[in-house]
């Protein structure tokens, strides 16, 4: 037979092996001396031809080697290929030669002999011929791998067992991609995605901050939307740097608020090498550049002494709070013997804590349960006592927390990101699972503004200022505002006399537990205070003020009562589409909303302008009388921020000229190092702190780590690893070793 191509004979003895049962490989190539890139000749065989040579080594080696350790043999061993093989001697092939009068390939020899069994028809698709993933295939396993779904699902989506793929098919499709978007290395693949992202919207920031050779150390990175959000809800903000899924061990550092549904959303993240006050220093002014300069009202964080320090340099007008969930985990491991569960010690610091509404009557309460269990010189409690008012809440209980006490809402963030990256994630695809997280939180909150804007509450008639308050309030923050309502009938009322022009009630309770706390009202402007300060604190009235507009016959909250961000349009900068701008809200003068909108516009015109010189003229003439008439009003230039037109990497790298090295592994603080594996469990503070009973071996009587099973007077044992060490020939020698053990036992 004749051939036109070399690709054309394989392509026919692959198909002519498809149907025979055999399955083809290319076996040896002949060139010509005078061309060396010319090949005259290849030879094509059965898969099964040739015989199995190890590549490492052989059994052979390994018994001249009997003066070699153990565990270096053992090792060797492993190197060795332990599996089977397909190769079996096979002589079937097909030899084709290049014609150099006709410039054809044509079949020199052909062997059709085989010494094994052909594969049967209904076996034929596992064969390496037949196992071609399509295209459509590779697409659906990438998508997959995108939003988060099974990868083994995509086979049996295109029939099952009776494709030409399967699931290992579908991963190695995967790691050929990930190979190829990180081509130059994982760092310089992020840097070229922030660039991508910042060439589609100039609102997009980033940061990355390098070493003193080359290698990336932190990154920064905000989206134009989160920016956005920053204006209306930033006024909150808990961060956290406790989160390490990734593969260099670095911690996930996200700065997380509170929308106007309560829940959870970013104001851009990094990823450090380190926490120590200098990174931290860097990524809160890099940060603030990010978010226009404007410092948040209140801070949660852990408590750490390094960014405390970076946080009071560079926030020093933001209240700092610490969380007090971290605080009142340490009183079980500071404090165990005092302090567990139902002790009459955690319930009444938990009454002191929580239930204290005046400075005067905490410090009362902390002394006297200090005196009562005799803790007075504990040095702990007393550093604890110090620092009171960055985490007792009555100290706090006058700036906006948003209700919070705790790094809970980044913590929760956390844990919602589990669902999208592992241990194994790289840089790169870290940073395209957190855009895929925050279109999760983006979808979370538009149902939301489906559920607040175009349904409506449940009230009764009678309850005016409820009805009132679902026709303002988001669907979760008026379920906070009707828990508050619920508890109105509670209390009752009594005015008491009051010096300035404010009345003064002072409301106590019906039932229970006795409280009574003073409001002061201005029956001119209606403007008022409560003791508990909840509506400074959380944003929403309390029942002790509701309690007085029931008694004054207050049918509707005043507009000082309802906070912006707790409205059901508190979120209106978000672009519905692209064609135009939200109409109707008020924001249409966002100088960010009008860039991002403009440069999305500008790009689908010259995309459909780059088709034809025509095309391309009328764009240009039409710019450049655009031009003109923006250049005649003054009054209407924008100016770009230099935040978002120069390249923010702190270290002005240029990617098409220097390389940006990957980081190197984060060993930061608090990580053991003989850990960084994460192969042994961390233990906690309550586990170390125990003393626990240390247990005696029952066969040799000593208190050590071993129990009678691996115990080394174990002859039992003793005798079964001088088995293992030892191979057939040396069965006298055990025997020997086993006596001599029971002499000496």
């Amino acid at each position: 037979m004749v051939f036109d191509t070399m690709e054309e004979a394989r392509n026919y003895y692959e198909e002519y092996g498809r149907q025979e049962g055999f399955w083809i490989r290319t076996r040896s190539s002949s060139k010509t001396r005078r061309r060396l890139d010319e090949v005259t000749s290849r030879q094509f065989v059965c898969a099964h031809e040739g015989k199995y040579v190890p590549k490492n080594t052989s059994q052979k080696a390994l018994e001249e080697n009997d003066e070699k350790d153990i565990n270096e043999i053992e090792n060797m061993k492993r190197t060795g290929k332990n599996c089977s093989t397909v190769k079996c001697g096979c002589k079937a092939s097909m030899r084709i030669k290049l014609d150099r009068w006709s410039n054809k390939w044509k079949v020199s020899s052909f062997q059709d002999s085989h010494n094994h069994k052909p594969v049967t028809p209904e076996r034929r698709m596992k064969m390496k011929s037949n196992r071609v993933m399509p295209k459509a295939a590779k697409i659906l396993t990438e998508t997959f791998h995108e939003e988060n779904l099974p990868i083994a699902k995509v086979p049996s989506i295109f029939g099952g067992p009776h494709i030409g793929f399967n699931n290992r098919d579908c991963y190695n499709h995967l790691r050929n991609v990930r190979h190829r978007q990180l081509d130059g290395g994982d760092a310089q693949s992020v840097l070229t995605y922030f660039r991508k992202k910042q060439a589609e919207n100039p609102q997009f920031f980033y940061a990355i901050q390098c070493d003193e050779n080359g290698r990336a150390a932190n990154f920064f990175w905000v989206d134009a939307r989160s920016r956005m959000a920053y204006n209306y809800f930033g006024d909150v903000v808990t961060f956290d740097t406790t989160y390490r899924t990734n593969k260099y061990d670095m911690p996930f550092a996200p700065f997380t608020g509170v929308n106007h549904h309560l829940q959870s959303i970013q104001f851009g993240c990094a990823l450090l090498q380190d926490e120590t006050e200098v990174t931290f220093l860097w990524l809160f002014e890099t940060w603030l550049e990010a978010m226009g300069g404007r410092h948040p009202v209140s801070i949660i964080t852990d408590q750490d002494l390094a960014m405390k320090g970076a946080i009071a340099k560079i926030f020093p007008n933001t209240r700092h709070r610490l969380c007090l969930w971290h605080i009142k985990k340490k009183f079980a491991e500071k404090l165990s013997h005092v302090y567990f569960k139902k002790s009459k010690f955690k319930i009444q610091m938990k009454k002191c804590i929580r239930s204290t509404y005046k400075i005067e009557e905490f410090e009362e309460k902390w002394k006297e349960l200090m005196k009562e269990c005799e803790l007075a010189n504990d040095d702990w409690l007393n550093s604890l006592y110090d620092i009171r008012s960055s985490w007792v809440p009555v100290y706090n209980r006058g700036i906006f927390f948003a209700g919070m006490n705790t790094t809970g809402r980044s913590e929760g963030i956390n844990s919602f990101f589990d669902g999208f990256v592992t241990p194994t994630t790289n840089l790169r695809e870290f940073v395209v699972k957190y855009e895929q997280a925050l279109k999760r939180i983006m979808d979370r909150e538009s149902d939301e503004d489906f559920e607040s804007e175009h349904k409506y509450r449940i009230v009764n008639e009678g309850e005016f200022l409820l009805k009132h308050a679902a026709k303002f309030y988001t669907r979760n923050v008026f379920n906070k505002f009707k828990d508050e309502w619920s508890k109105v009938t509670l209390y009752k009322v009594e005015e008491i006399p009051c010096d300035d022009e404010y009345h003064a009630y002072l409301v106590k309770t019906k039932l229970g537990e006795h409280e009574e706390f003073v409001v002061k009202l201005n029956l001119q402007t209606y403007k008022g205070m409560c003791e508990c300060q909840n509506f400074e604190f959380v944003g929403i009235l309390c029942r002790h003020l509701l309690k007085v507009f029931v008694r004054l016959d207050i049918d509707t909250l005043p507009d000082h009562f309802i906070l912006p961000r707790w409205r059901q349009e508190a979120n209106k900068f978000r672009i519905m589409d692209f064609k135009s701008l939200v109409t109707n809200d008020g924001k249409e003068e966002s100088e960010a909303l009008r860039l991002s909108h403009m440069c999305h516009q500008a790009t689908k015109l010259a995309c459909i302008a780059a088709s034809s010189n025509e095309a391309y003229t009328t764009f240009i003439e039409a710019l450049n009388e655009l031009s003109k008439k923006l250049s005649d009003n003054s009054t209407q230039h924008a100016t770009i921020p230099s935040s978002t037109t120069g390249d923010p990497c702190s270290t002005n790298i240029d990617s098409s000229q220097l390389l940006l090295l990957d980081p190197n592994i984060s060993q930061t603080k608090g990580r053991k190092k003989d850990n960084i594996s994460g192969s042994k469990r961390l233990k906690s503070g309550i586990e170390l702190a125990q003393n626990k009973k240390k247990r005696k071996c029952a066969l040799c009587k000593k208190i050590a780590q071993h129990d009678k099973r691996n115990c080394p007077s174990n002859l039992k044992r003793r005798k079964n690893e001088s088995t293992n060490l030892c191979n057939e020939e040396s069965e006298d020698l055990c025997q020997d070793m086993e006596s001599d053990d029971q002499e000496y036992c």
